[in-house]
Parts: structure tokens; sequence; C-alpha cells
């Protein structure tokens, strides 16, 4: 029988050990976050609208780390975290708009620190490959953007291409699967990458235009560098093509609208992605995160009107997926929802995971504790064990 540490890889259940705060109330707006471990053991966290924190006791508690990023003239918005492997963070981020909670820039840069994050250097990223270009598309940054780093140094990480508003007028969505422009235009998630040790940005690659994914995040298969692992939120109405009582059959949604979160898998490091299982209806703000272990977990929204935390997972790599005292499914839509944080509670934005030891993870969550709706963030402690 395979295991994980002492965990049998049949049924399992999840036990809760603990649960700390990391960002009190009042001092973010909004939080997609991201976290990624420092090779000197520390957790970072980004949570998007406020600074990085970190901590050096495995999560048990946090020290807040302001970013002041040199040489930009507007406020930055701090969308995808990374750490490679010689230690540097990597910052993916772009100038606030003045559009929808300023999610919407015209600008996209990554910035790197060699000193845990006290100082920054900034290099562009090379869009000019992507049609229709500037001023006719916008970065949509509202996702836990995540970097991955290859064996060979290459350096990638996602983000959304959506039509500039007076663009999108002139251009209107000519079906329910694309976001406006002309024929030839591409709006959708991108995979940008360095080669160089983040000096240059580009060769960008299209994630999976016909599913519009974005609030994206990557993660590397740990055995296999060519084989990379994305989860994406994918919300649609169906075409006149699609089926749309087949559809609503096999996913349970009530109406003929693509509304949840997808795992796509690439086997030619991110060339290419094919689909590799769905959530429910409204199972969005999705996250997957590949443990050194080979324990897979995919944190998402529970469904509509019930915004529990609930993760689904993968003793193996994200081939099967644990489906109670059934065994294993090849089906993410039919594995067991694992409940993390009840409804109430409940959670907003992505829900980023870290194993801290074999079969023992740290999730961190942001919630609105009171009517005041002022967002704070907590990291809960949980491992898995042998169910009954």
């Amino acid at each position: 029988m395979n295991s994980i540490g002492s965990i049998p890889a049949g049924a399992l259940k999840i036990a809760f050990d603990d649960e700390v705060q990391i960002v009190p109330p009042g001092l973010l707006k909004r939080s997609m976050m991201s976290m990624a471990r420092h090779p000197d053991g520390s957790i970072f966290l980004n949570t998007q609208s406020g600074p990085l924190y970190r901590s050096g006791d495995n999560g048990r508690s946090w020290t807040a780390l302001p970013v002041d990023i040199p040489g930009q003239a507007h406020e930055q918005v701090l969308h995808g975290l990374g750490i490679g492997c010689d230690g540097r963070l990597w910052l993916s981020h772009s100038s606030a708009a003045d559009y929808p909670d300023g999610l919407y820039g015209q600008d996209l840069f990554v910035s790197s620190s060699a000193d845990g994050g006290r100082s920054w250097a900034t290099s562009p990223t090379d869009f000019t490959q992507v049609a229709p270009g500037i001023p006719n598309m916008c970065f949509h940054e509202d996702g836990n953007r995540t970097f991955v780093e290859q064996p060979d140094g290459t350096l990638m990480f996602t983000t959304t291409i959506v039509p500039a508003p007076a663009y999108r007028e002139k251009y209107p969505p000519r079906a329910p699967t694309d976001y406006g422009g002309q024929p030839g235009d591409i709006f959708s998630d991108l995979v940008f990458r360095s080669t160089d040790g983040g000096a240059t940005w580009g060769d960008p690659t299209q994630v999976y235009l016909a599913l519009n994914p974005h609030e994206s995040n990557l993660a590397l298969d740990p055995f296999d560098p060519d084989r990379i692992l994305l989860m994406a939120r994918c919300q649609r109405a169906l075409t006149e093509a699609e089926d749309a009582d087949k559809f609503m059959a096999r996913t349970g949604n009530p109406t003929p609208m693509i509304k949840q979160g997808v795992l796509f898998e690439s086997a030619d490091g991110g060339r290419t992605f094919g689909e590799a299982g769905w959530t429910n209806y409204y199972g969005h703000r999705g996250n997957v995160y590949f443990a050194p272990s080979n324990i897979v977990v995919v944190t998402h929204s529970n469904a509509h009107l019930d915004s529990a935390l609930v993760a689904r997972i993968s003793l193996d790599g994200g081939r099967t997926w644990q489906h109670g005292d059934k065994g294993a499914t090849r089906e993410l839509l039919s594995a067991e929802k694992f409940v993390l944080v009840p409804d109430p509670p409940g959670h907003s934005f992505t829900t980023p995971t870290l194993e801290l030891a074999p079969g023992h993870f740290l999730t961190a969550y942001g919630w609105y504790p009171d009517s005041a709706q002022q967002l704070t963030v907590n990291g809960i402690f949980w491992h898995l064990e042998e169910a009954g």
C-alpha cells in the first residue's frame, strides 16, 4: 500500500491543528494571495493590495514587509509571487488604473529582490508580440499569480489580457466565448517567460482560449519539469454549438453557464494546455499546489451562495483524486470536497497552500469577520489522516 509518511493512500480525512491571524482587519482592500517558501525555510505571502508578509517559524507568526519599487510613477498592484532556487523573490505588478478596483493596468512589470524584499530591481515585459497591443489592451491582474522555475533556469508566470474599454466598445464581443476585439486578437491567459535570469520577459504563449481562463496560477511537477498544472477561473455562456443539456448533466450546473474552476495540464513546459478537470458551479477562486511529497491540493469556493473553502486532494500528482471510501477517481468534479473553512465564516479571494511536512499543510484565506466588511487574513494548519 502506498503511503505518504504515515498516511495510507486510501480514504482520508482532514484534521485541524491550529489557526493564526496573519493580517488584522482594516489593512487590506482585497487579497488575491500567493504564497511561497524560501530556500532558508521562511514563508512569504503576497497580499496583492498590501505589503508582503514573512514568517520565519513555519507560519506561526508573521511580519509585514512593505514593498518599495523604485522608479514607478504610479501606485503598483502586486499580483504574482515566486521564489527562485537561488532565493530571489519575484513579483509581477502593474500600475493601478482608473478601471474598477484599479485592476486593469496597461503596463506590466516583473521585479526581483535578492535581499529578502528590502530592495527591488525591475524589468518590463515584452508584450509587443501580443495582438492587438497597447493602447487597445489591458492586463487584468486579479489573480493568485505564481512563478515557476524549471531546472534549466526558465522562469514563467501567467497574466490575463483583455480589451481596453474604448477598444471593446469599438469591437464588442461577437459571441459569449470572447472578450471583444477583432479576429486574430488574443484575449485570454498567457504564459510569459524569461531565460536570462529575469533580465527580459517575453515569449508569450496562450493558455486555452476556448474557455477564457483567468485568475490562474501555475504549479510545477517536482518530478517532471515539463509537466505543469494550471488552475484558472473560467466563465462564459455556452455557444450554440455546445449541447446545454449534456453540459448541465455532466457538471451539475443549474444553468448553461460555465462559471467554475478548471484545472489544466501541460506536458510541454507550458507551451500547450489541455483540460484536466472541472470543479462545480461557482467553484472558482481556485488555487493549485503541487507538494514535494507528490500530493496536489486544489482549493476553491464551495458552491453558489456558499462561500465555504473546500479542498480536493490527489496523492499521485493530480492523476487521480480522493473519493472517500470509494477510493480514487480520475474526475476532479467527482472528488471529495474536504471542508477547510465552513460557511460561515466563509472566505473571499484565493487561498494558497504550502506543505510544511509530508501530509501537513498551511492554507491562507481572507474573510470578513464583521458587518463592516473589513478583510482579514488567517492561516489554517491541517493534516491528512486515515478516515475512521
